[in-house]
């Protein structure tokens, strides 16, 4: 459970730094930290799944 919940910080951190990089047009690293966050959400919400149902 707390690994969930640090996944969940970790996104929303992700997701405010890529959304810093397109604010001040910081290319490169909006793509870069684009991908990161589309991986890091992806596994956050498997886990959340895994967590809630069960696999």
């Amino acid at each position: 459970m707390y690994m969930v919940i640090i996944l969940i910080v970790m996104s929303v951190l992700a997701i405010i730094g890529t959304l810093y990089n397109k604010r001040t047009n910081n290319k490169p690293g909006f793509i870069i930290g684009g991908m990161f966050t589309l991986g890091l959400v992806g596994s956050t919400l498997l886990a959340i799944f895994d967590t809630v149902i069960g696999l």
